[in-house]
């Protein structure tokens, strides 16, 4: 069973229109959390990381499934980094995230490694996972990623990428919120593969 309760040969059974619109969903749910957990620490711009549109091979996430490849699983992630004014990766920098993911009821852990960050982890009611990194150089990351859905990831992926004129693919920063809007199953194809 995925994420979703659902085995293989049920997601296979799926028209892809179907597949598309279940990701689709799961990628708003991710930018919204994803943005509210911003918003905890900035509102100005932060610098991208992952774009979070295109789903990732399921076998890079730790949930994956048995049997899950490169191309019959999907999971979701994004990131963004910020450098603050006057940040040094101090543990307390911690606590804002901390604060956010304890006041949604997440369970959320703090690790400090041998380099000296700081890792905020929390798993929220949906199964979406987050690491809020905290690093002595001043930069900090924020990364989401969801658990693993069985697909067909080659013709899901395509039928996204598809749909999103390049230039979206194109942005570098944004206030918390930003993000690649996610196509309509009815919106023309604007790229293809040759």
């Amino acid at each position: 069973m995925d994420a979703a309760g659902m085995t293989q040969e049920e997601v296979q059974r799926l028209p892809l229109e179907r597949q598309f619109k279940l990701l689709g969903e799961r990628y708003v749910e991710m930018e919204r959390l994803f943005a509210d957990a911003q918003r905890a620490i900035h509102r100005g711009p932060w610098i991208w990381g992952s774009k979070g549109l295109i789903p990732e091979g399921g076998p890079l996430n730790p949930w994956a499934m048995p049997g899950a490849t490169m191309e019959n699983s999907y999971f979701l992630e994004t990131s963004r980094s910020i450098r603050l004014p006057g940040a040094t990766g101090e543990r307390t920098d911690t606590e804002p995230m901390v604060a956010h993911f304890e006041a949604q009821g997440w369970p959320t852990t703090v690790e400090e490694t041998q380099t000296g960050s700081h890792h905020v982890k929390s798993t929220t009611a949906q199964g979406y996972s987050f690491t809020y990194m905290v690093e002595p150089n001043g930069w900090y990351t924020l990364d989401i990623y969801s658990r693993v859905f069985w697909c067909d990831r080659g013709a899901l992926s395509s039928a996204v990428v598809d749909r999103v004129p390049d230039e979206q693919f194109d942005i570098e920063e944004s206030p918390p919120g930003g993000h690649i809007p996610f196509p309509k199953w009815s919106d023309p194809v604007v790229f293809r593969d040759e």
